[in-house]
């Protein structure tokens, strides 16, 4: 099954790069994310607060992309982590305001059942996300 998760991540990481080219989010969170879904964000970005279904991830995402032109989110690994997979990411984009590039790194923890995603925990660092998953670095 691990295995498996790893393709998710790789298909869903696609096809969320896709939609947020396109703007066609709903279509990507319907294919890979449960519709009961968790998001609980690292706590470096403004909104910290945990992020529940559909609903709670358009949310979150709007929130993420406003400040920017052409977002990116940019898959760094996916670490099998037996149930769930481990991924390093770096985001971004040219900040509206300014017109510069920026980037952030966050690494995502995902947990899937039945081919969709469940739970997407953030983390600061890849460390503490390895130690939370049980994989010290």
């Amino acid at each position: 099954m691990s295995q498996e998760n790893v393709e998710l991540a790789r298909r869903g990481y696609d096809a969320l790069s896709e939609a947020l080219r396109t703007g066609n989010t709903e279509e990507a969170l319907d294919a890979f994310c449960d519709p009961d879904i968790v998001l609980t964000p690292s706590g470096i970005l403004p909104e910290s607060r945990e992020m529940q279904g559909h609903d709670g991830m358009l949310r979150f995402l709007s929130v993420q992309t406003e400040a920017f032109d052409d977002f990116f989110v940019e898959p760094r690994a996916f670490i099998d982590a037996g149930t769930r997979v481990v991924v390093p990411i770096r985001f971004g984009g040219r900040a509206q305001h300014t017109g510069i590039d920026v980037s952030f790194e966050v690494v995502h923890v995902l947990t899937a059942r039945d081919g969709k995603w469940t739970r997407i925990d953030m983390y600061p660092n890849e460390a503490e996300a390895l130690k939370a998953v049980g994989l010290e670095e």
